[in-house]
């Protein structure tokens, strides 16, 4: 793909390479989640253009990430002259707050995802990872969720709601019951969002991934501790967009009480 260039001043190249050698917390850990082309494109870190730096940059897309941290909070005119400028060159800005950075990465990571798909140019794979990082930890781990792990069987789920037994703990709600399944499968699960709640399929599909993801990281807990077989059906139930730490959360705490009590019968 073509490159979009736009000049730059070149004195401002040895001030970006002092930026790259300084980054933020927020910088090291956004930069973490999209170097090495992640999302099938090429992001850079503190990019100039024009007399300005930005703070990551895609040349296939012309996309700019910004983060404002506490150094942004007294320059709203000079940043929105600066966005202005590079915007009539065809640039695209992104922001995220430093906080948001630090606490809702997972969130952030699919923002970006978001954009780059809607921009049109490249095709994102649908199994790329976004996996936010645990406490102390700072390497991605991918725990898998393969297809034939995965609930399609229409029969199965209307037996899902007729027949099976559901743990709650608001706004997740697991139905699961115990079936035949597969040769090497624990577990087949499905999640589903209410239309009612969330009109926009965009944002339903968000709440399922973030389900998806939830449940692709805490899995073992089920996986490593059952000899029987189960059909998952995971509903979100609430009204509210929820962060991943939420939905993380609940879903921890239900398949936890899921496990409590296959192990009491």
């Amino acid at each position: 793909m073509k490159n979009n260039i736009i000049p730059y001043n070149p004195k401002l190249r040895a001030y970006a390479k002092e930026l790259r050698k300084n980054s933020t917390l927020a910088e090291v850990l956004l930069w973490q989640n999209i170097k090495n082309r992640v999302l099938g494109v090429q992001f850079h870190r503190q990019v100039p253009l024009l007399e300005y730096i930005v703070d990551f940059y895609c040349h296939e897309l012309q996309l700019a990430i910004e983060i404002n941290g506490d150094s942004h909070k007294y320059k709203y005119e000079a940043d929105s002259k600066r966005q202005g400028l590079l915007e009539e060159r065809g640039v695209r800005f992104i922001r995220f707050s430093d906080e948001d950075i630090k606490k809702n990465m997972f969130s952030v990571g699919l923002s970006i995802e978001e954009t780059v798909r809607e921009m049109g140019k490249i095709r994102v794979s649908k199994n790329t990872p976004l996996t936010p990082p645990s406490k102390g930890e700072s390497t991605r781990k991918n725990f898998g969720f393969p297809k034939k792990e995965k609930l399609k069987s229409k029969k199965l789920i209307d037996k899902l709601f007729s027949e099976g037994k559901n743990i709650s703990v608001y706004p997740i709600k697991l139905i699961y019951l115990k079936t035949e399944l597969p040769s090497e499968v624990a577990v087949q699960a499905s999640v589903s969002v209410s239309k009612k709640n969330f009109k926009s399929a965009v944002k339903r599909n968000r709440i399922k991934r973030l389900l998806r993801e939830s449940y692709r990281l805490n899995k073992a807990l089920i996986f490593n501790n059952s000899n029987d077989t189960f059909a998952f059906l995971f509903l979100y139930l609430g009204k509210q967009m929820p962060d991943f730490q939420t939905i993380d959360d609940n879903v921890k705490t239900v398949l936890l009480k899921f496990k409590k009590k296959i192990d009491d019968d």
